[in-house]
């Protein structure tokens, strides 16, 4: 049996991408899934620091944000003793090949592109919700909006 995980964030400035990410969550398993919003890089290092043993297992990074951006929050997080070990995801609209090396470059665990379709969202935030890292890959290949190197 696999352990759900059950704490997200989203960091995007689109309140309404970020929302329905977080009603997603809540569609897959009510009452279980908590989902932490922010709307840019400097948000997400203010709640992290004030999380302490509640820090999400799972952060999603829009790239284009105010403040503090998408790839500056993603080197900072992995170059941190203390964020590195959380997963981190790039979800943005973006989806040149270079804005995908440069995710996996700069410590990325996956790319994603935003899908279209709620139930699509849905079913991608199933697999991260439901399955260890080391068989997340070869799960979310069958998306289209999951991008591999």
């Amino acid at each position: 049996m696999r352990l759900m995980k059950t704490r997200f964030l989203i960091a995007d400035d689109d309140t309404d991408d970020a929302s329905l990410f977080c009603e997603a969550l809540y569609h897959i398993a009510p009452r279980k899934m908590h989902c932490f919003k922010v709307q840019n890089g400097e948000e997400l290092f203010q709640l992290l620091s004030h999380e302490g043993r509640l820090m999400p297992e799972v952060i999603f990074l829009d790239i284009n944000m105010p403040v503090i951006n998408g790839w500056q929050c993603l080197a900072r997080l992995k170059s941190d003793l203390n964020y590195r070990h959380i997963s981190t995801i790039i979800y943005t609209t973006l989806s040149a090949k270079r804005d995908v090396e440069l995710a996996y470059d700069l410590g990325a665990m996956l790319f994603v592109t935003k899908p279209e379709d709620f139930e699509e969202l849905c079913a991608i935030l199933n697999v991260f919700a439901t399955n260890e890292e080391a068989s997340l890959i070869a799960e979310l290949k069958r998306f289209s909006s999951v991008r591999v190197v």
